[in-house]
């Protein structure tokens, strides 16, 4: 194995391992996330990356589903004056 073969083994790794190291990262802040979530930490709210304006401003009793898309609406559209 020359000196160039070996080199890219080592990047190899060494990329292998940081994108491991970046997952397992995100999965514990995707824990500590639901953890705070679970407890009801008011600190949610300040920390930084966490954006909480759209569940700041949900009215009393609704519910947030999941991996649902959200598009806001300026106007109501009346389907029945058409």
């Amino acid at each position: 194995m020359d000196s160039t073969q070996l080199i890219g083994w080592i990047f190899a790794i060494v990329f292998i391992g940081f994108f491991f190291l970046s997952l397992l990262w995100l999965r514990g802040r995707m824990i500590r996330l639901d953890r705070m979530l679970e407890e009801g930490d008011i600190e949610l709210l300040d920390k930084a990356g966490i954006k909480t304006e759209i569940l700041n401003h949900a009215p009393v009793g609704s519910q947030i589903l999941p991996y649902t898309p959200y598009v806001a609406m300026t106007e109501i559209e009346n389907e029945s004056q058409n």
